[in-house]
């Protein structure tokens, strides 16, 4: 509790110390929005990463308005498990806003606990921490997503993603028990694997502005992607998913804001570190990531938005959900996050940077710093 402590009050001290910058020229006035750039040092603890540092950062071009924003934004982390995480995340609009290219680029060498496949803590193995089933891994994922804008809110488009992953390094309780939690498991992401999808997607958004809507708008996102050994992956995958959001402006420049996920991935044998899940920053705050996994997943969640002072704002929330076998469907306890947060907007582009502490149903409570909002 001591380390936690001394790590929270390192992390405000840090992300206090928030750089951003607004260019203007003498041409701005014709943008609804000037171009900007913000770097955040960040600070964080969590029982994932121990104390970590880094950075987040984006640049913002200038904008005819505020729902059609071209951006390159990204984060950087090192953790003293030496952990290392690189996010690259572009977004342009392109021939006069009939074009939106999306994409993620990851890299990852990272300590992750494996507890098994189930939504069930009393099944899940090494929940102790202190004699965790810990391994290393090493992984690229580029996500590259073109849409075509058929109108101002409907969109049609691909979905190419492209990702391997390898082992190096199990620890002592792993390795021992290697062998049983793949006869009961499965064998895959063990080894080292590729995966090459193709999908489509489907996307209906009438938000007014993607990082903070203020309007009353609906948000609407369907995929489906196909991971096939004739395309040189190393195991047959579907992943369908479904995301639904309404924002809902109350008064006084106030906003409820709600969410619906599902995603689902058939196939007889898949890597479990491909298998739906729910916790983390964004899904189901409180739950640590990937402690349950399995091949569906389901969440609702909602936050309400209250504007402080300036360019601060407050929020509350509460989620909850749970990953189930589709092919045999079963729940015994949901997964219950909850919790507050406060946020700085950095720039005209409503980009802000998040900071939640959150809670769960069992026991257990974890903060977040992040820039966007969780959806």
């Amino acid at each position: 509790m001591k380390n936690k402590l001394i790590s929270l009050v390192l992390f405000l001290l840090i992300t206090l110390s928030v750089f951003a910058k607004e260019e203007t020229d003498s041409v701005s006035s014709h943008y609804a929005v000037p171009s900007s750039w913000f770097l955040v040092p960040a600070g964080f603890y969590q029982e994932e990463t121990s104390l970590g540092l880094g950075i987040n950062g984006g640049y913002y071009l200038k904008s005819k308005s505020l729902d059609r924003i071209s951006s390159i934004s990204g984060n950087a982390f090192y953790t003293l498990l030496n952990q290392v995480k690189i996010n690259l995340n572009p977004r342009f609009y392109m021939a006069d806003d009939k074009i939106y290219l999306t994409s993620r680029v990851q890299l990852r060498h990272y300590v992750e606990h494996y507890y098994g496949i189930s939504n069930d803590i009393k099944a899940l193995v090494g929940v102790d921490e202190d004699n965790a089933n810990v391994y290393t891994s090493q992984i690229f994922d580029i996500d590259i997503e073109p849409f075509y804008n058929i109108n101002r809110d409907l969109s049609a488009g691909l979905y190419i993603d492209l990702r391997g992953e390898r082992m190096v390094k199990y620890n002592e309780k792993l390795q021992a028990n290697l062998e049983e939690y793949k006869s009961i498991y499965g064998n895959a992401g063990w080894d080292d694997y590729f995966m090459f999808g193709l999908g489509a997607q489907f996307m209906y958004d009438t938000r007014d502005n993607m990082f903070y809507p203020q309007k009353f708008s609906n948000f609407l996102k369907l995929s489906a992607i196909t991971y096939n050994k004739t395309l040189g992956s190393s195991f047959n995958l579907t992943s369908l998913k479904l995301d639904f959001r309404q924002y809902v402006p109350t008064w006084l420049g106030q906003v409820f804001a709600w969410q619906v996920k599902f995603e689902t991935a058939l196939g007889n044998e898949m890597p479990f570190q491909m298998l739906p899940t729910v916790g983390g920053s964004d899904n189901i705050r409180g739950i640590r990531e990937r402690k349950f996994i399995d091949n569906s997943m389901f969440e609702c969640q909602v936050e309400y938005r209250i504007p402080i002072w300036w360019r601060l704002k407050a929020a509350v929330f509460c989620s909850v959900g749970d990953v189930f076998d589709i092919y045999n469907p079963s729940i015994v306890k949901p997964k219950i996050g909850y919790g507050v947060g406060v946020r700085c907007r950095i720039n005209d582009a409503r980009v802000n940077v998040r900071v939640d502490f959150a809670g769960n149903n069992y026991g257990e409570f974890k903060f977040y710093i992040t820039a966007t909002e969780a959806f």
